[in-house]
């Protein structure tokens, strides 16, 4: 920022300091072009005529002559006053009067040096005054920082004396090389001396900054060999703080992922493990005992396929719900009946009331149709079913409703179970997540909720548990509507 600053002071500098002098020069011009143009000199009866040199003298800081000659006698007198030559004096200092009078040789006008002189009348001698001619000429001073600027010409009206009356406006101006000198010697000696001032807190700013940034490259460096008890710690600039604060985030959802990995694949082993070695115990049983046994035979069959079953169930599950990580796994949005593939799936469970006594009510409207991927909610609906069978209460009762609602159409799936506690809900959609209630001995891979959670988000649709201890819950979803029943 502050050679942003510097660099623009150079600029500036360079680019209006050599008009300053201009401006003065045409300012100073205006107001004797205003005197020579405006006023008549000559006239007795109007006193604020005269007044007004008074007035332009203390309001413009200018001293103003003005004198009576014949310009005519200038080159008999070698271009000096001639004797007897009146003049009239207004400065910013002297008290207002109607017209201070002087002889060109009294000591009141011993500015008028003989070199002054003879520059300011040949100048008086060479215009033109039918046509209004005005002059200006700066007298140099060297080692100064003002100069003297001169500007004459002729001024209405001769007094009736014979003579014609002439005026010089005198204003100091700048001197614009030694101003120049003086800015240039100043702004190189200010930017020298910020130019070390910044580097100095340049070097220092970035050491206090580099200390808690190599703190925290040093603590990101053992959460990458696997430690994740490591703290970072910020220090005392707001950013560097955010990053710790970011980092220390980041690093507790590492340490979650890296659990619930080690969990996943401890589950996934066990659940692997256990069909696998039910197969081949009741291989080896057919092998070795009962493969002449017709009866024995069936049984151990049936378990081996039943396995075989749930296997395959888990590798399907662990295969989908990679897919659905990943991204890979399109959705192909279309129209359907939400009602009638409620009714389709609750249908599927329909042998489990047969044969272990469980109670599926389905309440659904018709022509409910909705949008979304069919095959995908079907899943939806399946594993959300199987899980009210799995912790439903004693009395084995599932509803499965489907109605409309402001946003499109609601699915309810509700069991009379144990409940889930508030603080648990949320961690439900964990892949493994078993609530502290009693579960059935039902088939599943443990990756059901999950599945059903990254679904649904995938639809980007609206999805909850409502429940209660004692009473039940109550999983939901809600789809919108779509144009048309399809078929």
């Amino acid at each position: 920022m502050a050679a942003i600053i510097l660099l623009l002071l150079w600029f500036f500098l360079f680019l209006f300091f050599d008009n300053i002098v201009d401006r003065q020069r045409d300012y100073i011009r205006g107001v004797g072009v205003n005197l020579m143009q405006n006023y008549d000199f000559g006239s007795n009866t109007d006193p604020q005529t005269w007044q007004v040199l008074d007035v332009t003298a203390k309001d413009r800081n200018m001293n103003i002559y003005v004198f009576v000659f014949d310009k005519n006698e200038l080159p008999s007198c070698n271009y000096t006053f001639p004797k007897e030559t009146a003049a009239y004096l207004y400065t910013p200092y002297t008290p207002s009067s109607e017209r201070p009078i002087f002889h060109i040789s009294t000591d009141s006008l011993k500015f008028w040096t003989t070199e002054r002189q003879t520059e300011y009348l040949t100048k008086i001698s060479e215009m033109n005054e039918e046509t209004g001619e005005i002059f200006t000429y700066i007298e140099d001073t060297e080692n100064s920082f003002n100069n003297t600027l001169f500007c004459g010409g002729k001024l209405t009206g001769n007094l009736g004396s014979g003579g014609s009356l002439y005026f010089c406006l005198i204003a100091s101006i700048s001197n614009n090389n030694s101003t120049l000198t003086l800015v240039q010697n100043t702004l190189i000696f200010a930017s020298v001396s910020i130019l070390i001032f910044s580097v100095i807190l340049a070097l220092i700013f970035a050491n206090h900054l580099s200390k808690p940034i190599n703190k925290l490259a040093a603590t990101a460096s053992n959460l990458a060999s696997g430690d994740y008890n490591v703290n970072f710690e910020g220090g005392s600039f707001t950013e560097v703080e955010k990053l710790a604060a970011s980092l220390n985030f980041a690093k507790d959802e590492m340490s979650k992922t890296e659990q619930m990995r080690r969990d996943f694949i401890a589950n996934i082993s066990h659940d692997l493990r256990t069909p696998l070695t039910m197969i081949r115990a009741y291989g080896e049983m057919i092998r070795d005992l009962s493969g002449n046994n017709e009866e024995k035979r069936t049984k151990h069959c049936q378990i081996i396929i039943d396995e075989s079953v749930r296997l395959s169930a888990l590798v399907a599950d662990i295969q989908n719900l990679s897919k659905l990580q990943s991204g890979t796994d399109s959705f192909e949005i279309a129209n359907f009946d939400l009602g009638e593939l409620c009714k389709t799936v609750v249908g599927r469970f329909g042998i489990m009331s047969e044969t272990q006594g469980y109670v599926f009510e389905c309440d659904c409207e018709d022509n409910a149709v909705c949008k979304g991927d069919y095959q995908k909610i079907e899943q939806v609906l399946y594993n959300l079913i199987g899980n009210a069978v799995n912790y439903t209460g004693d009395d084995k009762k599932i509803v499965v409703r489907c109605h409309s609602c402001e946003d499109g159409y609601k699915v309810e799936i509700i069991d009379s179970g144990k409940g889930i506690a508030k603080e648990e809900i949320d961690a439900v959609w964990e892949r493994y997540y078993r609530a502290n209630q009693k579960k059935r001995n039902v088939v599943g891979s443990g990756l059901g909720l999950n599945i059903v959670k990254m679904i649904l988000d995938g639809h980007k649709a609206r999805f909850g548990i409502e429940s209660e201890l004692n009473v039940g819950t109550c999983f939901w979803f809600v789809l919108p509507k779509g144009d048309e029943k399809s078929e």
